[in-house]
């Protein structure tokens, strides 16, 4: 019998489950876990950007000294309420006892006031730096609002360039038919790459009507909500930044056969890493500024343990 695992963060079996259904937290608490691992969180300042943890965790649990929690505006708007955990009910009490130490702000981080600047011992993000446009811009802007040794900590996916890079909002409507292979699933994997949008479009009204294939045209190539980043593309910003790369590794490994990866080479010179869903990165604000090593590799997590739901559909 495989023993099973003991749950994150030190936490009881009554306080997963507790977080698990007030919050709906699942992969959150694995991701805090793996960061948690590589810093001590204890009487920390940390900015948490894209999301704002439940203060009763971060506070009173994990010990952080504050705990500040920056969502894009923009993302809600377009996809509706996503990540914020500072809405339940059930953690007001605690929010208004930590007043001063946990607080949220909606405001794009590139945009973030200069008071925060010198201010966190740790940025914490996750699910998010897909969905950052400018991210260059926001790496500068995270940089400037750690002090000198801080870090910044982030783990996301699905990226553009793996099997479910679309990252689709749009949740399974009634006119998907399960039992007719042909309506179970908009894009094959890799299909947003492998197939053009006039592709993409046609083979959506073979399957689909009209309103809903601009909707899947919008939402895969056009909208703001995902930053269409390949996995390369993730490194040479972190490189070309003003953090020192401290650790980069991929994560959720989902191979394209080699047929696919021949024809995705192809189609986009330049790039051969299409078989990683996400990242893992650890980044430092040190003296000099400057990338002091870069520690490539593989982390093969699983996403059923993980709460991850790869498939986003």
């Amino acid at each position: 019998m495989q023993q099973q695992s003991p749950p994150p963060l030190l936490l009881s079996s009554e306080q997963l489950a507790h977080y698990q259904q007030e919050f709906k937290l699942s992969y959150h608490l694995n991701y805090l876990e793996i960061c948690r691992q590589r810093i001590s969180l204890q009487g920390l300042d940390v900015l948490e950007v894209g999301g704002a943890m439940p203060a009763s965790l971060v506070i009173d649990h994990l010990g952080c000294n504050s705990w500040t929690g920056v969502e894009a505006p923009g993302y809600d708007e377009e996809l509706g309420v996503a990540n914020q955990f500072h809405r339940n009910a059930s953690d007001r009490d605690q929010q208004q006892l930590h007043q001063g130490r946990y607080r949220h702000i909606y405001i794009n981080i590139e945009d973030i006031e200069s008071d925060h600047f010198g201010q966190y011992d740790l940025i914490f993000s996750i699910a998010c730096f897909e969905h950052i446009a400018r991210l260059p811009l926001a790496l500068e802007v995270m940089h400037r609002c750690l002090r000198p040794g801080g870090k910044l900590f982030t783990m996301h996916s699905p990226i553009w360039s793996a099997f479910d890079g679309h990252h689709l909002p749009i949740g399974i409507p009634e006119r998907f038919d399960c039992d007719d292979p042909a309506r179970e699933q908009i894009f094959g994997p890799w299909g947003h790459l492998l197939q053009t949008r006039k592709q993409t479009y046609e083979d959506i009204l073979k399957r689909f009507d009209r309103d809903f294939g601009e909707e899947i045209i919008y939402y895969a190539y056009n909208s703001n909500h995902i930053n269409r980043y390949f996995s390369e593309d993730y490194l040479s910003a972190f490189q070309a930044s003003s953090f020192a790369v401290v650790e980069h590794q991929i994560t959720f490994p989902c191979n394209p056969s080699p047929s696919v990866q021949q024809a995705l080479e192809e189609r986009y010179p330049g790039y051969a890493q299409f078989g990683n869903n996400g990242i893992l990165a650890l980044l430092q604000r040190t003296a000099n500024s400057q990338s002091i090593s870069v520690y490539p590799g593989k982390i093969s997590i699983n996403a059923q343990a993980f709460g991850e739901n790869l498939a986003i559909f």
